[in-house]
């Protein structure tokens, strides 16, 4: 490549001598770059606020500002900072003078005379890096060009497939989709939309959007927007609510629809996009939601009539139950007095106290003495009742120990065994197994329970099994081999009053498991039956480790200890004496 056909530079020849000037533009024009003069550092300074050069060839020695000061100044300015200058001299030679002229920027220090080709040849070398730097700015445009391009249609491309997938959300979204512009014409209509205004998109395209939402134009839409953006900028972080509208089908039916409004301004004017649900089905279960909640208010309100008349009936039904208590506790005492003077004279009588008896006297009395005292366990068993019921049970906590307990009370009701015919056994798992409880009342509900089995267990052995409980309590099985009870008997027999198959040898007042299971209970204990027909009954009494320390109750009312009943601690070997029937 020639030098005329290569792309030229500008170099800067600073110089106050025309001759000199004129010659190093005879030896740098076979170049064929631009040349620029200066005959004065100050007019090298104005010639590079104007343009850039490629090297700038600089005398030392000038008037007013010389070579050293002029390229202070060159380096100084930000611009001009890189560009490659080249002392010339013919005076200042020394070393001072070299190292002073590197020291201000200089990439060379030529002495005059030279010689021109030196001189040409390396200037040209500075011409070819000012060329490639040149095409490497202009690479660097291009390839910036070419990124921002890349860049485009890398933009051009995502909103291309954002656009795919927006056509396809909409397109596939439950629900409706409606775009219009600010005259209310309609420019987008989904399918959720077709099927929910019966309408297809060719048919919806262009009309206005008054003819499927009533309430839409343009106005009132603005004022939705407008609504939304007070939101938007308050800050109580409030998000924008559906607003309730109502829709119309292509046949003219209307329906309620639920929708939410968005405004979007772009430099093609303001466009709207309503997002609507048809919400018929929720109106309808709200209004049947709402009749249900009128109609639970009225049950409610009666049920609340009903609970004061409840309320009331239970009131008055617990003080007929606490007249009835007193008024069995008042009779039991005022009959007992009777009752045991009857037990007191027949006893004379038949001690022969008052002289001799014939035996058809002997049996009358006898027979006298028997009904007295059935009698008296009777009038006993009743305020033992209507003492629990009115919570006057007071319990004598102190250590229990099993099975001696059993073994004191197989001493008591052995004559009766003998006399049916029936043998005792006791077994037990642990001995001995140690509870605190009060055990007068155990006493009682087990002489019950060994009484009815040995009544009704047909001559047959009776086994007493007790064993401990995993709580460290106790649990005592009573056994017998009679009749057995049918399954739906299993609860009437722990009802007062209730007796079944009593013979009239066996006796009994119906009271006895009432009382047994309701002393159980006061004990923090359970008494429950396992019975079949024809394989005997099982009664089980389960006991806990501990009693609570406190005066048994049935009501929450709080009443003083009552006084011990002097009937209490004779009323066992009574009851065996008197054969108690089955007292259920």
């Amino acid at each position: 490549m020639t030098a005329a056909a290569r792309e030229q530079v500008d170099i800067l020849i600073v110089d106050d001598r025309p001759e000199n000037l004129l010659a190093l533009e005879a030896i740098l024009e076979p170049l064929g770059q631009r040349l620029v003069r200066a005959s004065s550092g100050e007019a090298a300074l104005r010639c590079l606020l104007e343009q850039d050069f490629a090297v700038i060839l600089l005398d030392v020695q000038m008037p007013g500002m010389n070579g050293f000061e002029t390229a202070q100044l060159i380096k100084a300015r930000e611009r001009s900072r890189s560009i490659p200058i080249i002392f010339l001299t013919a005076i200042s030679k020394d070393q001072e003078y070299v190292f002073h002229g590197y020291s201000v920027g200089a990439v060379d220090y030529i002495f005059k005379p030279f010689q021109p080709e030196i001189l040409r040849s390396k200037v040209n070398v500075f011409v070819d890096l000012s060329l490639k730097q040149r095409r490497l700015s202009e690479q660097e445009h291009r390839l910036r060009d070419i990124e921002r391009q890349a860049l485009e249609l890398r933009h051009m491309r995502e909103m291309l497939q954002s656009e795919a997938r927006v056509r396809e959300i909409v397109g596939s979204a439950m629900d409706a989709i409606v775009v219009f512009d600010a005259e209310g014409r309609i420019s987008m209509f989904n399918g959720a939309a077709e099927r929910m205004f019966a309408t297809r998109m060719l048919d919806a395209a262009g009309a206005r959007v008054e003819r499927f939402i009533e309430g839409a134009g343009v106005d009132g839409i603005d004022a939705i927007c407008a609504a939304a953006s007070q939101r938007d900028a308050g800050d109580d972080g409030a998000k924008a609510r559906p607003h309730p509208l109502t829709g119309r089908r292509a046949g003219g039916e209307t329906f309620p629809i639920e929708a939410s409004v968005s405004c979007l301004d772009t430099a093609a004017g303001r466009t709207y996009t309503v997002i609507a649900r048809d919400i018929s089905e929720r109106v309808r279960h709200e209004e049947a939601l709402r009749r249900q909640a009128a109609s639970l208010a009225a049950s409610a309100a009666e049920l609340k009539t009903l609970n004061e008349e409840l309320n009331r009936r239970q009131l008055d039904l617990e003080r007929a139950m606490t007249a009835r208590s007193r008024f069995y506790a008042s009779m039991s005492h005022e009959l007992r007095t009777p009752i045991n003077a009857v037990l007191g004279y027949s006893t004379l009588l038949l001690e022969r106290i008052y002289g001799p008896l014939s035996d058809k006297q002997v049996e009358g009395i006898e027979r006298t003495q028997k009904a007295a005292r059935h009698l008296l366990e009777l009038v006993n068993d009743v305020l033992d009742l209507s003492k629990i019921e009115a919570g006057k049970i007071d319990l004598r906590l102190q250590p229990v120990e099993f099975p001696d307990l059993i073994e004191d009370l197989f001493v008591t009701v052995r004559p009766l065994a003998d006399a049916h015919g029936s043998s005792l056994a006791l077994t037990c798992e642990a001995t001995p197994i140690k509870l605190v409880t009060d055990p007068r009342r155990v006493r009682q509900i087990l002489l019950n329970l060994l009484s009815n089995a040995i009544k009704f267990g047909a001559s047959q052995p009776i086994t007493v099994h007790c064993a401990p409980r995993a709580d460290g309590g106790v649990v005592v099985d009573v056994t017998d081999q009679g009749a057995g009870i049918r399954q739906e008997d299993h609860e009437r027999i722990f009802h007062e009053f209730v007796q079944l198959g009593k013979t009239q040898l066996q006796g009994g007042t119906g009271l006895g498991l009432p009382i047994s299971r309701r002393l159980a209970e006061l004990l923090d204990g359970s008494l429950t039956v396992h019975s079949s027909v024809g394989e005997g009954s099982t009664f089980r009494l389960s006991l806990p480790i501990s009693t609570e320390a406190r005066v048994a109750r049935v009501s929450d009312q709080e009443v003083p200890t009552p006084r011990v009943d002097e009937r209490e601690t004779s009323r066992p070997s009574m009851r065996a004496e008197a054969e108690p029937g089955l007292t259920v």
